[in-house]
């Protein structure tokens, strides 16, 4: 009896050991919940998407994209639009962001995203020389053009947060500075020559050779070898944002935000198409500028600019 005794009090030491431990770790549990949303000091990083550049299939970029340029009709857009590129106002599909807390409900954040590519895009075509040597001759050479593009979108500005618990209301305005620019370079297989003066090239460039015979008298035939401008297109402008913030686990953070644009100037520097031809006056192989604008600029501005931004954030 006295041994069932020494049990039954041994378990009841047990459980009421371990409804300790548990009241504990429940209370422990609950304050760290309580701490989840960071004080003043407090420093994040975080991951910012935006869907609606990723609907649109691209991002703060130009109205010809030449770094996405991997099928035919890529690279045709790029060839339409020979002279002057425009981004639009809007954040790129992935930034990067930094948040530093103020106080407890004011907090400065700083973005910044960037996109680029390089495409080399070559086709076969008929080698003039061998040709000329024999007519029945099948060789090959083939012409190449590098399309490459690089932009980013830079952002500065502060944040309020109001509510209880760990679930916030957010918002926000600040500047935001984009860039962009680009080129479209030609190489080709066939060289110009005085007993070859219009050479065979691939039909993509010829059917979008905009050079104008008439503009220089000493050339009867020209192909492009450079298009687009010379630096780099800029703008700047304001931002506001509205949305939520949800402290899910301690540290991290869910986001959603809708963002508006309202104002921005953006400029451009000068831009040209260059070609090289056969001067018949000189007898020499020549590369010809054909200016097309001295620089251009355009504001926009109204409420129709809008985007989203969905963020994972780790606070320290």
């Amino acid at each position: 009896m006295k041994r069932y005794i020494t049990k039954a009090l041994a378990l009841a030491l047990a459980m009421a050991a371990t409804s300790t431990l548990f009241a504990q770790e429940a209370s422990t549990s609950k304050k760290d919940w309580s701490k989840n949303v960071p004080e003043a000091g407090s420093v994040s990083v975080g991951l910012e998407f935006n869907p609606v550049a990723a609907a649109k299939g691209g991002s703060a970029s130009a109205l010809s994209s030449v770094g996405s340029f991997v099928y035919r009709d890529q690279v045709d857009t790029c060839l339409n639009y020979p002279s002057q590129m425009f981004f639009l106002a809007q954040r790129p599909m992935v930034s990067i962001a930094v948040k530093y807390k103020i106080t407890k409900s004011m907090t400065f954040k700083g973005s910044v995203g960037f996109s680029g590519g390089y495409t080399a895009y070559r086709e076969y075509v008929k080698d003039d020389l061998a040709a000329a040597l024999n007519p029945l001759s099948e060789k090959k050479v083939w012409d190449e053009m590098d399309l490459s593009y690089a932009g980013g979108n830079i952002t500065a500005g502060m944040e309020w947060n109001a509510g209880k618990g760990s679930l916030k209301f957010v918002g926000g305005f600040g500047l935001m500075y984009a860039f962009g620019g680009g080129s479209a370079k030609m190489k080709y297989g066939n060289l110009i020559t005085s007993a070859n003066q219009k050479p065979s090239c691939m039909d993509k460039i010829e059917d979008h050779n905009n050079f104008d015979p008439s503009a220089v008298v000493q050339m009867d035939y020209a192909r492009p070898v450079k298009q687009y401008n010379v630096g780099v297109n800029q703008g700047i402008g304001l931002y506001a944002q509205l949305g939520i913030e949800w402290f899910f686990i301690p540290r991290v953070s869910l986001g959603a935000t809708l963002d508006i644009t309202p104002l921005m100037v953006a400029w451009q520097p000068q831009t040209y198409v260059q070609y090289e031809g056969y001067n018949k006056f000189s007898g020499a192989v020549e590369k010809y500028n054909q200016l097309i604008s001295p620089g251009s600029m355009y504001l926009l501005y109204g409420t129709e600019n809008l985007g989203c931004t969905l963020s994972l954030n780790y606070y320290f």
